[in-house]
């Protein structure tokens, strides 16, 4: 099997196969790592975690002075932007190495004395001729005899190495290697192995970039560094096996008090199954949140570039009231301001650029066909026609919707901890709670190297929001089967392990996949993933219908989708129910969960596949 470029990081960060290390010490996560090996000169989305004592807007403001003065007045902006514990921006990899990793607590512990050194020993030829040749050999046990020497470097060399290889491979294609051809190629291919460590003026300057200035912080500011990940939709009679429309009919259910938010792709407004009765719209605001990094940016500081003026036009467009230019102007740089005073974000400008209106066109079907599950209403449908479309779990919920899938799926991680953050601020400028639960059926691939499993930066946002009264459900995630690749070929199969954030979340409500009306017969959906996750907590929490699912589909339409994405808005569904019912459970996320999954229906299948079973609503009715 060809080598790759993970396989090359992973080496020399973690050391070989048999004697391998399985924690990394640099605060450059695996993720980004490769991401720069495979694209050197390319700036990447990050996210950035604050040292534990310092603030978000602290490091905001000292990452945007040194990535100005390196790029100049007229340089590319960098997109630095900030939320409560966490600062993103798009920066390439000499700033990471210049600007960044001097600033992390992991370089504040090195003694740079003995890097520098180190770096500056003429003979590099051992820990090169040993990658050099690893990288030629052509089959894996070659590989394995060659990766034993690299077993004994320090932290310090494994990161200079691996440093100086992606700034000569960025060197190598700027001078015309073909961005076809892999890092671990040119490696193979290159004429003198002790070239990769010859004029490497960006690594030289990093040591002592930071240390020799007088305005730089003697404490550490930054604690790691992380690709602000891709979230990608979940996807693969249904009401009926919840029992839901049973308890609504016994228990006499009316959620017209409840509001749930939907992070998503957005909610078709005018779709008549999210009218109520009186012909008025159920989605009570729409957000859209594929421009918070312009809103929140430090570039917003200076006013009078027309990088500005671009973001301003923007932002200034017609899908719902905006403040005057002059006005929005004052109201952008405030908010780049609070940075560089350390305050807090203020929502209520953030909320002037961001919220629409609930008709504007959605750029996928994806969030109305879950809203429609969790919501649609057949008599608001049959003033289309529809006869004979099905009413949501609760036909008469409110709806937030937030909209955090764009047309790209790059750069949503940040998106969806704003949006989360967003319904903390709404539900605190109250007395009450305004959003009383929030369904994510969305996925992003968790990478065991990178983060505790469940404390990646969205998981935690998560666990926030439960923690301020609010009902988070997310989906499991679609990865319960597919192809891996051995060395003996290809093989598919079913994959444990396989729960995506946020859904690794200790307090959401992790909801795996069933058939849509036979789930006894058929039981787990075989795309759904299953657990436990990886630090050994039983998830999925409930599973429930997720195929084949009949919902609403933009433009007045319906339609069917499959995928754990359509089994999580049953969940939100019940949990909406039990607050409607009884008001007490208002507030009590982890109370609620607690009943949702006490009351779940055994499928006879392993926990790992199931987790508590079915979701039962009428049992868990009963149940109080």
């Amino acid at each position: 099997m060809t080598a790759t470029t993970r396989s090359l990081v992973e080496l020399i960060l973690l050391g070989p196969e048999g004697d391998r290390r399985q924690l990394q010490d640099s605060p450059l996560l695996g993720d980004v790592w490769i991401a720069y090996a495979d694209k050197p000169n390319e700036a990447m989305d990050l996210l950035i975690t604050p040292h534990k004592s310092q603030s978000a807007g602290t490091v905001a403001r000292a990452l945007a002075t040194r990535i100005r003065e390196l790029r100049g007045p007229d340089g590319e902006e960098a997109r630095i932007s900030y939320l409560q514990g966490l600062v993103a921006a798009r920066l390439y990899f000499f700033e990471i190495v210049r600007v960044v990793v001097p600033m992390t607590h992991w370089w504040h512990k090195q003694d740079t004395r003995a890097v520098r050194a180190g770096y500056r020993d003429e003979d590099k030829s051992p820990i090169i001729k040993s990658i050099v040749e690893w990288s030629r050999a052509e089959d894996e046990a070659a590989r394995s005899r060659v990766a034993a020497d690299l077993a004994e470097y320090s932290a310090g060399d494994r990161y200079i190495t691996l440093t100086a290889i992606i700034i000569w491979g960025g060197g190598r294609r700027r001078s015309g290697t073909d961005p076809r051809v892999s890092l671990v190629k040119m490696i193979a291919d290159v004429e003198r192995p002790d070239e990769i460590f010859e004029d490497l003026e960006e690594l030289d300057r990093s040591f002592l970039l930071h240390r020799d200035r007088s305005d730089t912080p003697k404490e550490p500011l930054i604690w790691q560094i992380s690709l602000n990940r891709r979230a990608m939709p979940a996807l693969q009679r249904s009401v009926r096996s919840t029992k839901a429309d049973a308890a609504r009919r016994l228990f006499n259910v009316n959620c017209d008090r409840i509001a749930w938010a939907v992070l998503d792709s957005g909610i078709d407004g005018r779709h008549p199954a999210f009218h109520g009765a009186d012909g008025q719209r159920r989605v009570v605001c729409a957000y859209d949140f594929s421009k918070i990094r312009d809103i929140i940016s430090l570039d917003n500081l200076d006013t009078n570039t027309e990088a500005f003026k671009n973001r301003l036009d923007n932002l200034l467009d017609d899908r719902g009231p905006r403040p005057s230019t002059g006005e929005a102007t004052r109201m952008l740089k405030t908010l780049a301001e609070d940075a560089e005073a350390e305050r807090q974000i203020h929502w209520d400008l953030v909320e002037q650029f961001i919220r629409i209106d609930p008709t504007t066109e959605v750029r996928s079907g994806h969030g109305t066909h879950v809203a429609g599950i969790l919501g649609a209403s057949r008599d608001g449908a049959a003033t289309d026609g529809n006869d004979n479309a099905p009413d949501g779990m609760c036909p008469d919920i409110s709806f937030y919707d937030f909209r955090v899938l764009g047309s790209s799926l790059d750069e949503t991680e940040f998106a969806i901890i704003a949006a989360l953050q967003f319904i903390r601020y709404l539900n605190d400028r109250h007395s009450y709670i305004t959003i009383h639960g929030a369904n994510l059926s969305l996925s992003i691939k968790h990478d065991v190297r990178n983060y505790a499993c469940g404390r990646t930066p969205v998981c935690d946002e998560c666990e926030r929001l439960v923690d301020n009264g609010v009902v988070v459900v997310a989906a499991a995630g679609n990865l319960g089967y597919h192809q891996f690749e051995t060395k003996d070929g290809s093989y598919e199969g079913y994959a444990a392990f396989s729960i995506t954030d946020p859904g690794n979340a200790d307090g959401v409500i992790t909801v795996g996949a069933t058939h849509g009306y036979r789930p006894h017969t058929y039981g787990v959906s075989f795309f759904s993933s299953r657990g436990p996750t990886g630090d050994g907590r039983v998830k999925p929490d409930l599973v429930a219908p997720g195929e084949r699912i009949r919902s609403a589909l933009p433009d007045e339409d319906w339609g069917e989708l499959d995928g754990t994405s359509m089994a999580a808005p049953h969940v939100s569904g019940a949990a909406a129910m039990l607050m409607a019912r009884y008001p007490e459970l208002i507030g009590e996320p982890r109370r609620i969960k607690s009943i949702l999954c006490d009351s779940a229906t055994d499928l006879g299948r392993e926990r790992s596949f199931q987790g508590h079973g079915l979701l039962d609503v009428l049992r868990a009715f009963q149940s109080l």
